[in-house]
């Protein structure tokens, strides 16, 4: 059997956290169409002119610090963990990663599979939940760049992982070794956020507050249906009761209506509320990235603490752990 191909697509990061640098990586992400969906010039003079000489001098400071040694945690995390796969599955697939918005690239990823004469290719976002900002806009990526580059390369996706039992196992056990001999009030599960004009563009989205627990709602498919459903599943398998969890969305971003409630009103209220110890847990995300260590971590705590909690628990991703390595070979 010839070796196939396995990329892991992520979104990437800074080369850097100096502001120069945050700068072009902001410009190249929001510029994306599938990131702010609107006319070009206007995204242009959004990003250039507002957002980007706004936000790039904070978004440095925050990317400062969390920096590792090696790069951005993202970036290092996903370096470690595509080794580490590498190494276990050997000769059956030769595998690569390929960042939407920085290095290393997509386009980078699928010349060296063409030079390895590889033509089929496993392509696999790892975003647990699907959406046209991060996986579809990935996977459009790759379809661009082969006809492009004009590769004689075959590709499959596996589009999704939100509640398949190896991404369920491993956040489980993720929770279990955090939390050892620990009490816990509450347990967060903290989404990435994403506009509603965004999630209504799937037909019968948000329709109504409890649309996404219908039958079937998760197969449209539908990013905050297959939230929840990461939740539930996560919350089943550890046995939480139903009155002990809850979902919530961060990393909103401009004046439009994004997916509610709000991470940071969830954790005013949790902690108004007489929630004293809670974890956090970031089921949208396979590699701590700045929206897990700092939004969360730093600034979550902060505002969790402010409010009167006491003890702020932040369950770390599955990153590139020896369960989820193994985990994701039954993924794949």
């Amino acid at each position: 059997m010839s070796k196939k191909g396995l990329l892991l697509l992520n979104i990437g990061s800074p080369k850097s956290y100096e502001v120069s640098d945050v700068k072009k990586y902001l410009r190249t992400f929001l510029m994306d169409k599938d990131i702010i969906n609107i006319p070009f010039l206007a995204r242009w003079f959004l990003v250039n002119c507002m957002i980007v000489p706004r936000r790039s001098s904070y978004s440095a400071g925050n990317y400062k610090k969390i920096w590792m040694e090696g790069g951005s945690p993202l970036l290092v995390h996903t370096v470690n963990f595509a080794k580490k796969l590498q190494e276990a599955v050997g000769d059956r697939y030769s595998v690569k990663i390929g960042m939407r918005y920085s290095d290393p690239s997509i386009e980078t990823a699928l010349r060296e599979f063409s030079n390895e004469g590889i033509e089929d290719v496993l392509l696999v976002p790892l975003y647990p939940q699907y959406a046209e900002a991060t996986t579809g806009s990935s996977l459009k990526e790759v379809e661009r760049l082969l006809q492009k580059m004009k590769l004689p390369i075959k590709t499959q996706a596996l589009s999704y992982f939100y509640a398949a039992p190896p991404f369920v196992d491993s956040s489980a056990k993720m929770i279990e070794e955090s939390l050892r001999n620990k009490t816990v009030d509450h347990y967060l599960f903290s989404f990435h956020g994403l506009p509603e004009s965004q999630v209504r563009k799937v037909h019968g989205c948000l329709r109504s507050e409890d649309c996404c627990f219908e039958k079937n709602a998760c197969d449209k498919p539908c990013y905050r249906a297959q939230c929840f459903a990461s939740a539930s599943a996560i919350a089943q398998k550890l046995h939480i009761p139903a009155s002990h969890w809850s979902v919530s969305f961060q990393s909103r971003l401009g004046r439009g209506e994004w997916l509610k409630p709000a991470t940071d009103h969830s954790l005013q209220v949790l902690a108004e509320s007489g929630r004293k110890k809670i974890a956090v847990i970031c089921p949208s995300f396979v590699a701590d990235c700045i929206e897990t260590l700092e939004e969360i971590g730093m600034g979550g705590k902060e505002l969790f603490t402010e409010h009167g909690g006491e003890e702020f628990d932040l369950i770390p991703c599955v990153n590139d752990e020896d369960h989820w390595i193994t985990n994701f070979q039954k993924l794949i």
